[in-house]
């Protein structure tokens, strides 16, 4: 069984420590080498739209106390520029707080990827600091117009360079022709190996102008399509019903219904 760890609300740094807790971070964060927090930074809304700084916050003084390993914040939004997205939802002085690398994946120097089981994306352009680092999604809880959700593997659209998928906004190529097949594709390629989700306000309806709902939960796994399942019922969806994670399983990216969910009150 896969345990998808479930916590109540509290504040985020009690709240994300018993959750990375129970979902086994601390034997699973590596010692050494690079750690990518990847937050879902889309646009310049602000959260529910995209993943709270303070949230991203807490995520990183968790794991700088598990290991040596560098640590750094990466992102390529879906529309404008990201250095100019850090700076306005307050990456740039998180940065500066605790002396964090941001890394632009939209312009980073990229690689050319192949995989067998890909049905959609043959090849694959990834930014090349991500091939060999350990990345940790995190997402906010949020409808998606064209996946029904988007959290932590629909997060990892951020890792495609805007100068090969860009169109009328950065990542518009991956949207066609199935949006979930680019989904389940780009992590085969790249996975996270750590999910923290933030339920705590979670966007209902659309992805970029949905409503705002109280969940007041953090999630944690170390299986992606186990922790969306999760996020995905209490959004209101039946797993089996979504595309992505259907695919998702049959690729052996991760299990939707043979998880154990278990929660914890704070």
């Amino acid at each position: 069984m896969v345990q998808v760890a479930q916590i109540d609300f509290s504040s985020y740094r009690r709240s994300v420590s018993q959750a990375l807790d129970k979902a086994g971070a601390p034997s699973a964060v590596p010692k050494t080498g690079l750690i990518i927090l990847k937050p879902n930074l889309t646009n310049s809304s602000p959260p529910p739209v995209t993943t709270p700084v303070e949230f991203v916050e807490a995520v990183y003084l968790y794991i700088r106390d598990k290991t040596d390993a560098e640590i750094i914040i990466g992102e390529g939004c879906g529309s404008g520029k990201t250095p100019a997205v850090f700076r306005s939802l307050g990456y740039t002085r998180l940065s500066r707080k605790y002396g964090i690398d941001l890394v632009d994946f939209n312009t980073a120097d990229a690689i050319s990827l192949s995989h067998p089981e890909a049905v959609q994306l043959k090849t694959f352009y990834m930014p090349r600091i991500c091939e060999h680092a350990f990345i940790v999604s995190l997402p906010i809880l949020k409808d998606h117009s064209f996946t029904g959700t988007t959290i932590a593997m629909k997060n990892m659209f951020g890792i495609a360079p805007a100068s090969h998928y860009g169109g009328s906004w950065n990542k518009s190529a991956l949207h066609t022709p199935s949006t979930d097949r680019s989904v389940v594709d780009i992590c085969l390629y790249k996975k996270p190996f750590l999910s923290v989700v933030d339920g705590v306000t979670a966007l209902t309806g659309t992805h970029l102008s949905g409503i705002p709902k109280k969940i007041n939960t953090i999630l944690a796994s170390t299986d992606p399509v186990a922790l969306d399942a999760k996020g995905s019922e209490l959004l209101g969806h039946d797993p089996r019903s979504l595309e992505y994670l259907v695919l998702a399983e049959r690729a052996g990216l991760g299990v939707i219904t043979d998880y154990e969910a278990a929660s914890y009150s704070s």
